[in-house]
C-alpha cells in the first residue's frame, strides 16, 4: 500500500510510546502516531525500508507481527499481519488514551 492509496479504515490519532523490533536487531522505543485495526503509523529512531518485517509491542499485549507498507522521511506505515477485531481495537485505543 502506498501513502497515496485510500485507507481501509479510519486511523485514530495517538501519541504514545511502543516498541518495535526488526529481525536480528534490538528493540527500539518508538512514537505511535496513529492506529487502525489494520495498521499504524510510527516514528522510529532508525531508517527502515518498505517490505521489512517488524514486531510491534504495545504495553500489555502480545507482539504484533507487521510489514512496513510505506516510509516517508521519519514516518513509517505498518500493516498488521492479522487485523484487530473491532472490540479489541476499541479496547486498545481506550487503554492508549485515544478517543
Amino acid at each position: 500500500m502506498s501513502i497515496e492509496e485510500p485507507r481501509r479504515a479510519e486511523r485514530v490519532p495517538l501519541h504514545c510510546e511502543v516498541e518495535i523490533r526488526r529481525h536480528a536487531d534490538a528493540c527500539y522505543p518508538v512514537d505511535l502516531l496513529d492506529f487502525s485495526p489494520e495498521g499504524c503509523c510510527i516514528a522510529p529512531p532508525v531508517r527502515v525500508e518498505a517490505g521489512e518485517r517488524m514486531w510491534l509491542r504495545i504495553p500489555g499485549m502480545e507482539t504484533i507481527h507487521a510489514q512496513v507498507a510505506w516510509t516517508e522521511q521519519w514516518k513509517v506505515g505498518l500493516e498488521f499481519d492479522t487485523p484487530f477485531h473491532p472490540a479489541v481495537f476499541e479496547s486498545v485505543v481506550k487503554r492508549l488514551g485515544g478517543q
